[in-house]
Parts: C-alpha cells; structure tokens; sequence
C-alpha cells in the first residue's frame, strides 16, 4: 500500500487538482484547510484531519468535477490506486469513503428540498429517475 501514498505540502492558494483533469485516486487531510469550487464559487470546504475529498473521479474514471485548492498550509496524503485495490488492500478506507458520499447525499437531499419545499407543495416534476 506504500507505494500508492504519496503525501504533499501545499502552501495557501496552490491547487491541487483543476476541475476537468483526468485523476485516479482520492485525497486525504492530514492539516490544513482545503476549498473545493467550480468555476470561482466555493461549493465546499475541508478542515478536519482525516476527511476525504476527490474521491468521485477515482470512483467513476471521470476527470474532476471540481477545483481543489488549499486555502492554508495543508498536508495531503494522495491514495493512488483503483478502487478495487482499495477495497483489497485498505477495507476500513473504503468503508469511510462509502459512509462519507452517503452523508454528502442526505446532506444534498436535504438542501434540495429546504430549497424547493415540502413534497406537498411541490408537482411529481422534482422526482429524479435513476
């Protein structure tokens, strides 16, 4: 698993990735603050050791949906693998992937429907078919 860690200091305002580029793997926080944005609007913020960011691009084989850029002196730990390998070789960092995107979409769905209403007010329009 060595081999897939690589750690990095990045100073404030240094990107760490750009939205659109083609990435395998996730990220991990060791300090520091870390901004996600699309274009120039900040749409997340990391600060807690141990969070994990950039994981959907590994997941999906998709180039990045957002620009990563640290916002204070920040230690990264970059996960470089497939996820596959992770879930062989580190069980417990993909279960905390898992756990972290399910809180992300409560998060999301309750957002969404604190800004369109209660079911009741709203048409069978806002339901999304998967």
């Amino acid at each position: 698993m060595m081999e897939m860690l690589i750690q990095k200091t990045y100073n404030p305002n240094e990107i760490i990735v750009n939205e659109g580029d083609e990435g395998l793997g996730w990220f991990i926080l060791k300090s520091g603050t870390v901004g996600v944005f699309k274009g120039s609007l900040k749409i997340a913020e990391y600060c807690e050791p141990g969070s994990i960011f950039g994981e959907l691009s590994g997941i999906l084989k998709r180039p990045r949906t957002a620009m990563l850029q640290a916002l204070t002196v920040s230690e990264v730990v970059c996960i470089e693998c497939t996820l596959t390998e992770l879930i062989r070789q580190q069980p417990s960092i993909a279960r905390k992937i898992l756990v972290n995107l399910a809180e992300r979409l409560v998060k999301t769905t309750d957002d969404l429907w604190g800004a369109v209403g209660s079911v009741d007010d709203k048409s069978n329009d806002l339901i999304t078919t998967w």
